[in-house]
């Protein structure tokens, strides 16, 4: 397996809004692959509930979500093992900045996950193992709303677990 011949977007930096969806994960940011930091100016309702953004699918990929408040990080690794990052308190209603950054020396190595909120962290976690080329070929990148199969089995049943703030912006860089 060589990951460097994976078809990947030339770009390194993106911003999205609530309305990017669907994008092909050949040419969406490499997340899951590649180290990076995703910063999204979000408005957060009390017990915000649903998706912030998703990679992928039920059969492999990553999703950052809000489940009664609290943030919640998963990576799925090809239905074989699911590691999850997730805040210890929720995050008080109204305008917060969130970021998840994705440290991973290589494709295929561990990964550790730090999810930081307006600049203080709020959760650490690893991942053993990540995909070293794709999760999938048809599954796609969507902000504010999983599409497709849903990546978490935590929110299987409301997929496509429609976020019930305001996404303001998301950005992303690659490391």
């Amino acid at each position: 397996l060589h990951p460097e011949d994976t078809i990947t977007s030339p770009y390194k930096s993106w911003v999205f809004n609530a309305s990017t969806n669907r994008m092909p994960e050949f040419s969406a940011p490499g997340l899951g692959k590649k180290s990076n930091k995703v910063v999204i100016d979000v408005d957060i309702p009390a017990n915000a509930n649903g998706v912030l953004y998703a990679l992928g699918g039920g059969s492999g990929g990553l999703t950052c979500f809000m489940e009664n408040g609290k943030l919640v990080y998963e990576y799925n690794m090809m239905i074989f093992e699911r590691y999850t990052v997730e805040t210890k308190t929720k995050l008080s209603a109204g305008k917060h900045i969130v970021e998840i950054i994705s440290t991973i020396p290589k494709p295929g190595a561990p990964a550790t996950i730090v999810i930081n909120v307006d600049g203080k962290e709020a959760a650490r976690g690893e991942v053993k193992r990540t995909v070293p080329a794709a999760f999938t070929a048809s599954e796609t990148f969507d902000v504010g709303i999983d599409l497709g199969s849903p990546v978490s089995l935590r929110y299987h049943k409301k997929a496509p677990f429609k976020f019930n703030g305001k996404i303001n912006s998301l950005k992303v860089e690659l490391l």
